[in-house]
């Protein structure tokens, strides 16, 4: 899994890097908000390449970045100099290695978890995304059609081919040099640690301003489960994982780019920071709402910030004419936004009502479930909470980073109207389906910056405490740097919790990927992969794998290259060839519709799983006539587990 790792980390990282630099973005910021760069820029391309009738692969992807590239180096040079905060450079000497050393740490803390629950490089994801997720690659590699406007089509019976579902991460993943297993699996160490730490460095650098800061956030940032175990692990939500991702360095570049640019460098800046939230958006639409859930009340304060300056300045018309000028753009781009019928329907879906907003907020809080059971991630909360109050307390803090306090706010109560009760209000919540863990997410892209200050606040306390003269034996503590301070209570945090309790990460995990403790239903047993793996061997490269959707039989596509009739697990777009099929297969040879579905799909094998629900198997109930054996029109071919395959003879398929 190495190779597939550093290759898939390389094409995240390096080109976007590479870019950001040649516009003349330096340091932190350029690593931090070059991967949200790369996968706009992947994404482009995608689109770009199938209008234009050619294959997704390597040859026209680096094309296509050349070009970024000479463009990128003919605008940085044009506006050289005028980058403001952008162009701050690297760390050097101790500064640098420290850094370094928190930031392989801090990854060590996320890592590690993610590596003993996985198992292995080339296990199986099963929740219900995963699967539809993992057939989507493989769809692009057959297809060569990575385009967000229709790459997915493939796995919809009744979709167009211009069929709009977020493909970025599908796209990326498909052109990495291994099973898809493999690849995806690369794709959540990538995206979910080395993307999102190195977006929490360099976004802890521009809003505490100082390396201390940029360090001690990314050890707490590590200590959250609401991302990226939750997100990739539990929810299995890959394309929206890469989005929350990117937030952080696309947020990092906006807040530097208007901290003095000027000239030619605005333009520079303007683009950088949209391509970048670009890369969050074509990630998956719902990361533009977790970015502005984020970004809102800091682009709303130095908005007001400029604009009485601007107004006392006797600017006024100008004010006046750039309020009138926002507003009226900002409800024209809400109309868009709200007629579009992809958030249509996303605004429609419908979720329970699971929780009061006290007990939301507790949870949010203390990151639950993901730490002590009923208690939470205490150390994390009162952290978070100290730099909150850190900000309240200091005239010069709060006219920096109010808006840090306002979008923690925000972001908490978000979260609490998705998971109920209900109101009207909810409907907000429908940017991000009406679920209470997406938004969840993007919490600690402002809490751990809080969390850093948090560090900073107890630490000032403790040493102040010690150089009084309390708790003698530990007097040489309170000469030592607050920073150093900081560090140890960092340490002593994580030490305490055991790994920022690494056992229940690891855990989350293991419940995706071990057969046996799935959470929701285990798809396929050990026996069952084998089974599944035997197919390339089993049967021809043209099959095509009914079977129940729920059960494993979707894993045939991407697993095996054998195409399955029914490739994901929900039935929005199903085909009535599909529908008949799944309603009533087992009267095959009794009822000529289902011989003409069988015809219509090409349908060559029948996998069947006895394993029920009580076994703690994964059964549809949607598909009862994938749940039992025709009586005639089949033949067994394998078996492994509760689980056998079958050709189809009847219908003249024999």
């Amino acid at each position: 899994m190495l190779g597939p790792t550093l290759l898939l980390a390389t094409a995240v990282v390096l080109p976007g890097t590479v870019v950001l630099r040649l516009l003349g973005v330096r340091g932190v910021l350029a690593l931090g908000g070059g991967p949200a760069v790369s996968v706009a820029v992947y994404a482009v391309l995608a689109i770009v390449a199938n209008l234009a009738g050619i294959a997704w692969a390597w040859p026209p992807v680096l094309a296509g970045w050349v070009l970024v590239a000479v463009v990128a180096a003919v605008l940085g040079r044009w506006a050289r100099g005028c980058l403001g905060a952008l162009a701050e450079p690297s760390p050097r000497g101790r500064t640098a290695s420290l850094l370094a050393l928190t930031f392989v740490v801090a990854a060590a803390l996320l890592a590690v978890p993610i590596a003993v629950g996985m198992g292995s490089p080339g296990a199986l994801h099963q929740h219900w995304d995963s699967v539809f997720h993992a057939n989507g690659v493989q769809a692009i590699r057959d297809t060569g059609n990575a385009s967000t406007l229709g790459a997915m089509a493939p796995l919809f019976g009744d979709i167009g081919p211009r069929f709009y579902y977020p493909a970025a991460w599908h796209g990326l993943v498909a052109l990495v040099p291994a099973s898809v297993a493999v690849a995806a699996n690369a794709s959540t160490f990538v995206l979910g640690v080395l993307a999102w730490l190195l977006g929490m460095g360099a976004l802890g650098r521009v809003v505490l301003r100082t390396w201390t800061g940029a360090g001690l956030t990314l050890v707490v940032a590590a200590g959250f489960g609401a991302f990226p175990a939750v997100i990739l692990a539990t929810l299995a939500q890959w394309p929206f994982g890469a989005a929350i991702a990117l937030v952080p360095g696309a947020l990092a570049l906006l807040i530097a780019g208007t901290r003095g640019a000027h000239g030619r460098g605005r333009v520079v800046a303007v683009l950088a920071v949209a391509v970048a939230v670009g890369g969050v958006v074509l990630a998956h639409g719902s990361g533009l709402f977790s970015f502005l859930l984020v970004a809102g009340p800091y682009v709303v304060v130095a908005a007001v910030r400029w604009g009485r300056t601007q107004w006392s300045g006797g600017r006024r018309r100008a004010v006046l004419a750039l309020a009138v000028g926002s507003g009226l753009v900002l409800l024209a781009a809400l109309v868009v936004v709200l007629t579009s019928p992809t958030v249509q329907n996303m605004l429609r879906f419908e979720r329970n009502v699971n929780a009061f907003y006290p007990v939301t907020a507790y949870r949010t809080l203390t990151d639950l479930p993901l730490a002590v059971p009923f208690v939470g991630n205490l150390p994390i909360a009162a952290l978070t909470i100290l730099g909150v109050l850190a900000v309240l307390r200091s005239p010069a803090r709060r006219e920096q980073l109010r808006w840090l306090v306002v979008a923690w706010g925000v972001v908490i109560a978000m979260v609490a109207l998705a998971a109920g009760p209900e109101n009207p209000l909810r409907m907000l919540a429908g940017f991000w389906y009406t679920q209470s863990a997406r938004i969840a997410a993007v919490y600690p892209v402002v809490a751990a910056p809080l969390g850093a200050l948090g560090l900073l606040a107890a630490a000032a306390w403790l040493r102040a405490r010690l150089r009084e003269g309390r708790l003698p034996r530990l007097a040489p503590l309170g000469a030592r740097p607050l920073p150093t301070v900081a560090a140890l209570l960092a340490g002593i945090v994580v030490v305490a919790t055991a790994g920022w309790y690494a056992p229940a990460k690891a855990g989350r995990f293991a419940e995706a990927y071990e057969p046996g403790r799935i959470a929701w239903g285990t798809m396929l047993s050990e026996e069952e992969i084998a089974l599944v793996r035997r197919l390339e061997t089993t049967t021809p490269p043209d099959s095509v794998i009914l079977g129940d959707p729920h059960n494993g039989a979707p894993f045939a596509y991407s697993v095996a290259h054998r195409r399955a009739a029914l490739p994901q697990l929900g039935t929005s777009g199903m085909s009535e060839s599909q529908a008949v099929l799944a309603d009533r297969f087992f009267a095959l040879g009794e009822d000529p519709a289902v011989c003409d579905a069988v015809r219509d799909l090409g349908v060559t094998h029948f996998y069947l799983d006895t394993a029920t629900v009580a076994d703690g198997a994964k059964v549809s109930p949607s598909a009862p006539g994938l749940q039992r054996l025709p009586a005639t029109g089949v033949e067994e071919v394998d078996s492994g587990g509760t689980a056998t395959l079958y050709r189809v003879t009847g219908c003249g398929q024999g």
